[in-house]
């Protein structure tokens, strides 16, 4: 008797993906499958990632007042005025399909430009008038810096996270959630790709012993990365950070869990941010769901952004790997595949001082191939 499968069990996974496969079954039994084969079939689209990044061209509006975007809802956005000051404003019709992202500068009228019906005149609104939207943006302003990662497939190829910021400071908790080298790795990624002085913040320092030294973090010591151990509960080595913040816009990523809420409230304890533990499973509670815009008294904006599970690098130039990896000859970088990570001899030949470093960087180069992850189930 033929066997019949059903999607996920041990039938070849590069045939659950074509309509065929289920052609031999009858048709009642079948339909259901074949459906679901046919969502599975996304194809390769040609899709030119920079395109989706544009903006309009800016020009007819500079006569406008500028503000900064902090936060975008469905529907409308909030400004921060150049006193510091929320507003909440409607998108012109140009800009609903651009891609906004928190801390892009904005031009805006108080008088919506593109009233909703030209029939009746536009409304004015009045400052604080019960949240209602008291203008109109209409242009944003070209990018100094875009902060971003790996999309999920070629329809969505990137993920932005912060524009215009200075620089990237990438949260690890020496214990719970455990520290991970490869996170770190990739944050410089994503700095690098954007022009960011990178950082790396470890945090609940007091959780471990002062003779630990953390030697996982020693290949970013010989590249001369600033490593800032801090705790927030002793408000250990919180005072350099404030000096750091003057005048910059900052980007806070890291693991749910790792203290970044508890690290504004220790900079700012006026902010009282919500703070979450660990899960029964050893995880972060996820406390902030979106980025936000916090200004600090004392001068300098930190954006706080969700926690991650991880930061994917797809789509962006290999030749970014030569600055995180730079123990690393010019024919390892050029195809490190090419290079057995199991193998001693190969080990010794490259004469490294971390050898583990040699599977992340074939991960990282892995990934950064351009690929459609979404074309069949299996990858």
């Amino acid at each position: 008797m033929t066997r019949k499968f059903r999607l996920g069990q041990s039938r070849e996974a590069q045939d659950l993906d074509h309509r065929e496969a289920y052609s031999r079954e009858r048709g009642g039994e079948s339909k259901r499958r074949q459906r679901h084969a046919e969502r599975l079939e996304t194809g390769i689209e040609s899709h030119d990632a920079d395109s989706l990044l544009r903006l309009p061209d800016p020009a007819p509006w500079m006569h406008l007042p500028e503000a900064t975007l902090i936060q975008r809802h469905s529907q409308w956005v909030d400004l921060e005025l150049a006193d510091r000051t929320v507003m909440r404003a409607t998108l012109g019709g140009k800009l609903k399909g651009v891609r906004l992202v928190c801390g892009d500068r904005v031009r805006y009228s108080a008088v919506p430009v593109e009233p909703d019906d030209p029939r009746f005149p536009a409304h004015l609104p009045v400052r604080g008038d019960g949240g209602s939207p008291e203008a109109q943006v209409v242009a944003v302003m070209p990018r100094k810096s875009l902060l971003k990662r790996g999309g999920i497939d070629d329809r969505e190829p990137w993920q932005l996270i912060c524009a215009n910021a200075d620089e990237l400071w990438i949260c690890a908790a020496v214990v719970d959630p455990p520290l991970r080298p490869g996170l770190l790795e990739r944050a410089q990624v994503l700095a690098l790709d954007a022009g960011l002085t990178f950082r790396v913040l470890i945090t609940k320092r007091d959780r471990a012993s002062k003779k630990d030294t953390l030697p996982e973090l020693d290949p970013l010591r010989e590249q001369g990365v600033p490593i800032h151990e801090t705790s927030a509960l002793k408000g250990e080595g919180l005072e350099s950070l404030g000096s750091l913040l003057q005048g910059k816009v900052v980007v806070l990523l890291g693991h749910s869990g790792v203290g970044k809420s508890t690290l504004v409230n220790a900079l700012q304890p006026e902010m009282a941010l919500k703070t979450g533990g660990l899960t029964k499973f050893g995880t972060g509670k996820q406390t902030t769901t979106a980025a936000r815009w916090l200004p600090l008294g004392a001068g300098g904006t930190l954006v706080d952004t969700p926690g991650i599970r991880t930061l994917s690098v797809r789509g962006f130039d290999r030749a970014l790997l030569g600055a995180v990896f730079p123990e690393f000859p010019a024919d390892v970088l050029e195809d490190p595949t090419a290079f057995d990570a199991d193998d001693e001899e190969t080990l010794d030949r490259l004469d490294l001082a971390y050898p583990e470093r040699l599977q992340s960087l074939q991960r990282l180069w892995l990934e950064m191939e351009d690929r459609n992850p979404n074309q069949n189930v299996w990858r």
